[in-house]
């Protein structure tokens, strides 16, 4: 009933003369550029629907905690902020909106945006709960001037982890004759995000087929040689420093920046970040898909998104979702993707635009890699970032105190069976 009446009205804007209403949206940032970027969406998209008023609420840091609050308060924003890992956190409490069946009448053309994109935000019962804000692929950033220098080619599509690790050493050098490397040929954090891809590459996996266990599949033998790998990068290998070295170096910025490091995984917002280094000729960037590994014919990577979302019990469910089909479509994706940057857009047409803008050339490579790009577990599972901290967490027992990697992975298992799965 509510469905059909939300239909109704939907068709039936166009004939009636709407007063104003007031929406909340929130979402996190803070910071000058966030603040500024959120004026322009809003006064453009108050040009289009004067009869709608949108009233920012952005929060800097503990964006989850502080929209959480507001639902326990009974005092929730109209359209929110959906971040892939905190999907199931809303969804399994009946938050967002299934917006779904108001595809049509708002005008979106479903084709235009990317399947697995699409799917981090849906169910297996075919609801859909966001529209994208925005989203990346993990990628190898890669030094140009590092490899020029050791005699190498920018590395193919096709590379492996072997060929990885063989143009780290060739790129890895004391520069100063000190006795201390202070040139990496390659940085991997720790962080889960970064390594669930090369686990993926080594034919491991993290949890089971139906997202109820780790037990198995996180300390299973392809998974111990994926961490293994990383561990001898940083400990056997040399070619990536530790954390305590980053840090006396000036931090990961800093290396970045001044070409000290050779090879970087990360996403699309890190090219935010090099912009001014690329810009003013001092840095060369190329990038490219993760290398493959032993067990796996293809590169692996991951999608990590965002979208916006129509709190379920907004009072304005038309208005709200008006807004959210104007920030997702060509429209409030200009603003988004092609004059900040920071990230790829869910709509194809923009990414394509994007592509054509591009005059360091590397979008289109990233472009090349999300249909292959598999999404992210924290979608499927309900408070997976612990796991995601406990991961971590084995990481520092394994390189800072020395834990074997199985021991370690062990341990891990043991703990996310018990805070993620509570047995």
């Amino acid at each position: 009933m509510r469905r059909l009446l939300l239909v109704l009205l939907l068709i039936c804007s166009v004939l009636m003369v709407a007063e104003v209403v007031e929406l909340r949206w929130t979402g996190w940032g803070g910071s000058e550029d966030d603040l500024k970027l959120a004026k322009a969406k809003i006064e453009a998209f108050q040009a289009k629907y004067p009869n709608i008023k949108i009233v920012p609420e952005v929060y800097p840091e503990n964006y989850t905690q502080a929209l959480l609050a507001s639902l326990a308060a009974g005092n929730p924003p109209d359209v929110f902020l959906l971040d892939a890992p905190y999907m199931p956190t809303f969804t399994e409490r009946g938050v967002p909106m299934n917006i779904k069946p108001y595809l049509r009448v708002l005008g979106i053309k479903i084709e235009e945006y990317y399947p697995n994109v699409l799917e981090i935000f849906s169910t297996p019962d075919g609801k859909l709960f966001g529209l994208p804000k925005g989203f990346t692929p993990m990628v190898v950033y890669y030094n140009k001037k590092l490899l020029r220098e050791a005699g190498l080619p920018e590395p193919s599509d096709d590379w492996t982890w072997d060929d990885f690790l063989k143009m780290a050493q060739a790129m890895t050098k004391d520069l100063d004759g000190d006795g201390k490397i202070d040139q990496y040929g390659a940085y991997i954090g720790r962080y889960f995000y970064q390594m669930c891809p090369i686990i993926w590459s080594y034919g491991g996996e993290i949890i089971s087929p139906n997202y109820d266990t780790v037990d198995g599949y996180l300390n299973s033998p392809q998974t111990i040689e994926a961490v293994q790998f990383f561990v001898d990068l940083i400990k056997k290998y040399k070619v990536a420093p530790e954390y305590s070295t980053v840090s006396a170096l000036g931090g990961l910025g800093n290396m970045l920046y001044t070409n000290k490091i050779g090879f970087y995984i990360s996403g699309h917002w890190s090219l935010f970040g090099m912009r001014k280094y690329i810009e003013e000729g001092t840095l060369e960037i190329g990038v490219v898909r993760l290398p493959r590994g032993p067990y796996a014919k293809t590169s692996q990577t991951v999608i990590y998104a965002t979208a916006w979302s129509v709190i379920s019990t907004t009072k304005n469910p038309r208005e709200a979702l008006q807004f959210v089909a104007w920030l997702a479509g060509a429209e409030g994706q200009r603003y988004e993707v092609l004059e900040s940057r920071i990230e790829l857009s869910g709509h194809i047409p923009t990414n394509e635009l994007l592509v054509k803008q591009d005059k360091w050339g590397v979008e289109k490579k990233f472009v090349e890699i999300i249909p292959t790009a598999r999404i992210p577990i924290g979608c499927r599972v309900f408070d997976w970032y612990k796991a995601e901290d406990i991961f971590a967490e084995a990481t520092d027992k394994i390189i800072s105190l020395g834990t074997p990697v199985k021991e370690a992975l062990d341990w891990a298992v043991k703990e996310i069976e018990a805070k993620v799965f509570g047995r």
